[in-house]
């Protein structure tokens, strides 16, 4: 189950992601990548608090920081997976 209740209210309902530990996961069918938002424990500017990351074969194609779980969460949403 997540943890971070922010991120676990901003997945909830959307298809095409799960939930384990502190990561949500978007992977739409067909899709050879996913998205991988977690919660960040700190920021360099302090106040970005959650991580994306586009992840294809094993490694990051595209990462983002954003201020709130629903915004990385749209951002996973708008990339375009092959």
């Amino acid at each position: 189950m997540i943890v971070d209740a922010e991120l676990a209210a901003a997945v909830h309902g959307r298809p095409h992601w799960r939930i384990g530990g502190d990561t949500a996961v978007y992977a739409p069918p067909g899709s050879e990548s996913v998205v991988r938002v977690r919660p960040l424990g700190s920021s360099p500017s302090g106040r970005d608090r959650y991580h994306a990351a586009v992840i294809r074969n094993g490694a990051a194609q595209a990462s983002v920081t954003e201020r709130s779980a629903g915004a990385a969460v749209g951002w996973s949403e708008r990339r375009q997976l092959a």
